[in-house]
């Protein structure tokens, strides 16, 4: 279901959006719901990445809560320089034998045997 939404503009910005609207071969309508949607993306790529850079989801997770691809979530964390918090030795270990049981197959013999 749509919405409408109603902001109050200047006649300078106004001018602006019909010159790029026309520019783009679109409605002015159409430009500001395209900007909306472009911004919205913008900030939630930005807030997941944030996350992301405190340790709190991983990529793929911010990704997900983004509602971009993975790729995109790379593209910008690259971009911006951001990285995940140290690991500890005792987590990367953690992490190095569950990758390791996976790979050996012990996950899926587990759930073969439920």
């Amino acid at each position: 279901m749509s919405k409408i939404i109603s902001t109050r503009v200047s006649d300078d910005e106004v001018k602006e959006l019909n010159e790029i609207a026309e520019q783009e071969h679109l409605d002015r309508a159409a430009l500001i719901r395209k900007f909306i949607m472009d911004q919205l993306k913008t900030y939630r790529i930005r807030k997941m990445s944030e996350y992301y850079r405190k340790g709190l989801a991983s990529m793929q997770e911010a990704a997900t809560a983004a509602k971009v691809t993975i790729y995109e979530m790379m593209e910008y964390i690259t971009a911006e320089r951001i990285h995940p918090p140290e690991e500890t030795r005792e987590e990367m270990e953690a992490d190095l034998e569950r990758t390791k049981r996976i790979f050996s197959g012990e996950s899926s013999k587990r759930v073969k045997g439920k």
